[in-house]
């Protein structure tokens, strides 16, 4: 349901921001104003892919300056925009709205419907966060009035998808399947595999949150599925850890093992180790509750020697389990032995 695009570093990314800090220089030295405001929103936006948000703000807020100073609206606009989705990121609702506030009023003046319509959406994610529930639907319902206007349907599919999402968070789970529905019909008709893959992820939540554990394990089945059309690995895993839950819910703990199985080594192979911990953790309840305590221990020591690796804030509740097996471990052993030494007839 989440809503965050940000990707981690890498060398390819790395490669890029020599070239956008060269582009840069020969703007300010050509006198190139307008070039130069664009550069520096080039270099905010490549950080934050890169997850460095001040560096990020830092940039953004220089393209403002220029594009102020130009009287350059749509660049403004533009900047505005980007600068009050990096905002939402942060968690800085308040800060967030203001800017995207701006980038709304510039669009109208403008007639900008294509990014008035994205930044209405962008609103209603912000308004989400502070759990101003009329508000974001409100924005989400005039993003979609224009969206219909222009024709976009993959901008109705997403839109809907945000609808469903806070109507799901408010638990309107008729509504909430509506929307989704309306999003799933579009995204089927658009052939959009990648956006079908999260449709079916967010309805089998729903479901899931209703205590309806085979619709929720049927929808996330196909939604895993699309995630490995579309080669979508940690996308895979984490709809695998959600169907090992509900297979655990519903008794099946030998599915739920092997389905935590198949995330753990998705995971395992990309060293997404704090993803990581959390289907060990979940693999070892299961282990427990089938008797295999050797087997949840052995899971829990390599999960809390990754947690105090990492620094985690889970470490002391993966020691608290980890004890309690140990404990439940040791009390059935006393017991089979003080069974066994019994002579027959004795209570």
């Amino acid at each position: 349901m989440g809503r965050d695009n940000r990707h981690s570093a890498g060398e390819g990314g790395q490669g890029i921001l020599p070239t956008l800090l060269e582009e840069l220089e020969r703007c300010k030295a050509g006198g190139d104003a307008s070039g130069m405001g664009w550069a520096f929103a080039k270099i905010g936006t490549f950080y934050q892919t890169q997850g460095k948000d001040r560096e990020a703000l830092s940039f953004f807020e220089e393209s403002l300056k220029v594009f102020r100073d130009l009287g350059d609206k749509p660049g403004e606009a533009s900047v505005s925009a980007l600068m009050g989705h990096l905002l939402y990121q942060q968690g800085a609702w308040d800060r967030a709205l203001e800017s995207l506030d701006h980038a709304r009023r510039l669009q109208e003046e403008l007639a900008d419907r294509a990014g008035l319509a994205a930044t209405l959406g962008k609103m209603g994610n912000a308004y989400e966060g502070k759990l101003e529930w009329e508000q974001a639907l409100q924005c989400y319902r005039q993003s979609m009035e224009i969206k219909q206007e222009l024709g976009d349907r993959a901008g109705l599919a997403l839109t809907w998808n945000n609808i469903g999402t806070l109507q799901a968070k408010t638990e309107q789970w008729a509504e909430a399947l509506e929307a989704y529905g309306q999003s799933r019909g579009i995204q089927e008709e658009l052939g959009d595999l990648r956006g079908l893959s999260i449709i079916f992820g967010n309805i089998g939540r729903v479901y899931h949150q209703k205590g309806e554990w085979r619709e929720a394990a049927a929808h996330y089945e196909n939604s895993c599925s699309l995630h490995e059309a579309v080669e979508d690995a940690l996308g895979r895993a984490t709809i695998l850890n959600s169907l090992g839950l509900v297979r655990k819910e519903m008794g099946d703990l030998d599915g739920a093992k092997e389905t935590y199985e198949r995330a753990i080594q998705i995971l395992r192979e990309r060293d997404d180790l704090l993803r990581l911990t959390v289907l060990m953790h979940n693999l070892a309840i299961v282990h427990e509750e089938k008797g295999e305590y050797r087997k949840a221990l052995s899971l829990l020591e390599e999960v809390i020697s990754l947690d105090k690796r990492m620094g985690s804030p889970d470490l002391k509740r993966d020691m608290l389990v980890f004890r309690r097996i140990r404990r439940r471990m040791s009390m059935e052993r006393d017991l089979q032995a003080e069974s066994w030494g019994r002579e027959p007839g004795d209570r």
